[in-house]
């Protein structure tokens, strides 16, 4: 992929069902792509994912026991997940593993899940699908970027949708001069205004990942890329860094 800045962990926040099961492939398939601008569509690792079918890719769900589906994602299944994750990937340059209901996990399998967060294999990538961001251990979610509906943000501030919007517009352009001026013209913001402006962006890039919100133009890697530039951001402003400087930073690393 031409961007190996990509995290190694996701959160895929949204209601269950297709939209979200397709979302998540559609990101493994990001993920696995060879390609300089993934997913291709076309390469063999880009349709196994697609399909459900890749070696590479391994979907942890609730197990059935006694003729119905446990409650939980027990400790044992996450344990097993990482020790697999130890072993260099089948046929792609990567292992992706989709935790589906992630909130299901209970206290001791997300403390197991966290230990591979913190230290994970150089080729394994995680991504946790669920309705309920809020059902996860805080140091989990502070672990993943979001790529998903909020989940935990309360309220809106006004006029920070349509300033999102515009952003992600600039980085579909490709035009260094229309970034650099959507993000001055954004260097007066507030700090709450621009945790809330990078809220707002994340949630737009998790609206395009699921199909929901028209796309100006980005790959699914350029998105996500975009959605680590925001977590870095709301980690900028917890540290006290001024709006002004931020946006800078974003000036010069949107399109990077």
């Amino acid at each position: 992929m031409a961007d190996k800045r990509l995290s190694h962990a996701y959160m895929l926040v949204g209601p269950e069902g297709r939209s979200r099961d397709e979302a998540a492939r559609r990101l493994a398939a990001a993920l696995l792509c060879p390609s300089e601008e993934p997913p291709c569509g076309q390469c063999r690792d880009c349709r196994k994912a697609l399909e459900g079918i890749h070696p590479d890719v391994t979907v942890i769900r609730r197990e059935q026991g006694d003729n119905q589906l446990r409650r939980e994602i027990r400790v044992g299944q996450i344990r097993q997940m990482t020790a697999d994750a130890a072993i260099a990937p089948n046929e792609a340059a990567r292992k992706v593993y989709i935790i589906d209901q992630a909130e299901r996990m209970n206290p001791q399998a997300q403390n197991a899940l966290l230990k591979a967060l913190e230290d994970p294999p150089g080729h394994a990538c995680f991504i946790l699908c669920t309705a309920a961001a809020d059902g996860l251990l805080e140091t989990v979610r502070s672990r993943c970027v979001l790529a998903g509906e909020p989940a935990l943000r309360q309220s809106r501030l006004p006029g920070m949708t349509e300033l999102a919007r515009a952003y992600l517009e600039a980085a579909a352009s490709g035009d260094m001069a229309e970034v650099t001026l959507c993000c001055m013209s954004r260097a007066k913001l507030t700090a709450e205004q621009t945790e809330a402006f990078a809220g707002e962006v994340k949630d737009a890039v998790s609206g395009i990942l699921c199909g929901r919100e028209a796309n100006p133009g980005l790959t699914p890697e350029r998105l996500l890329r975009l959605a680590a530039l925001m977590d870095e951001t709301e980690d900028y402003l917890r540290h006290n860094v001024q709006p002004r400087q931020i946006f800078g930073v974003l000036a010069a690393e949107t399109l990077r």
